[in-house]
């Protein structure tokens, strides 16, 4: 009977260590005048709700989010999975959980298993922010309130 539990825990070990794994998380590019953090997961999607802090002086209207997948080989580029235009009224300074729902997990591991490897990181990036006053922020446009040149 000992001989049998002790088979069964290294059986369950061994099917563990070889399961895989997604790794949830965030980036937020340095010019982003919103910050998002603190993802929450479900059963379906990888990011159910994310946390969002509007650090601009402006209000704002609504983001424009993109999840990419990367296995972390380098041979093998992030690729985009999923994205979502969220409607969210955030005055300057505010922060809110907004719900997101992006990233399906069933999707996620189905590539996981088909790349046949164990982990892969699943980002959340701000890939534009639209403000009350109609003005746009994305991280290809201009830098606003930097210099061309030094001042002489």
């Amino acid at each position: 009977m000992l001989k049998l539990r002790i088979l069964l825990l290294v059986s369950i070990a061994a099917a563990l260590a070889h399961a895989e794994h997604l790794v949830f998380t965030t980036v937020t590019p340095g010019t982003s005048p919103v910050w998002i953090s603190d993802p929450e997961q479900s059963k379906d999607f990888g990011f159910q709700t994310l946390a969002v802090l509007n650090d601009s002086d402006k209000s704002i209207e609504s983001l424009h989010l993109k999840v990419t997948f990367s296995t972390g080989r380098p041979d093998q580029l992030e690729e985009v999975v999923d994205s979502g235009h969220v409607y969210v009224a955030l005055e300057a300074g505010e922060q809110k959980r907004v719900d997101v729902f992006l990233g399906r997990v069933e999707a996620l591991n189905q590539m996981l298993r088909s790349m046949k490897e164990q982990v892969a990181w699943v980002k959340i990036t701000v890939e534009s922010v639209e403000f009350t006053d109609g003005s746009v922020w994305d991280p290809d446009g201009p830098q606003v309130d930097l210099p061309v040149a030094p001042a002489k």
